[in-house]
């Protein structure tokens, strides 16, 4: 199943989530989990601050998506700040569509 991570950065968190950035993606990616992950960003500016994060991974149960939330070194740092959501995506069209 795929799953949808939507989680704003704490105000004032810019600092932290650039020093916690590299264990963030070394964690991601040992997790074999993740479709496509990113930053959300200021001002709707490509070259904006990131203020958030989206990750959409592939994981059998919403257990299993909060365990890997809750050992992310952004929460573990206290990057992100009240407003995450997990949300599970059915794809309708485009590249993960199901046969």
């Amino acid at each position: 199943m795929l799953f949808v991570i939507l989680a704003s950065d704490r105000p004032g968190a810019l600092e932290l989530r650039l020093a916690t950035r590299p264990k963030h993606i070394d964690y991601w990616n040992a997790t074999g989990a993740v479709k496509i992950a990113g930053a959300m960003l200021e001002n709707y500016n490509a070259d904006g601050n990131p203020k958030g994060s989206i990750v959409i991974v592939d994981a059998p149960d919403l257990a299993t998506v909060n365990k890997m939330l809750a050992d992310d070194p952004y929460t573990l740092a206290g990057v992100f700040g009240d407003d995450v959501r997990i949300e599970l995506l059915r794809p309708g069209i485009g590249e993960w569509k199901p046969a």
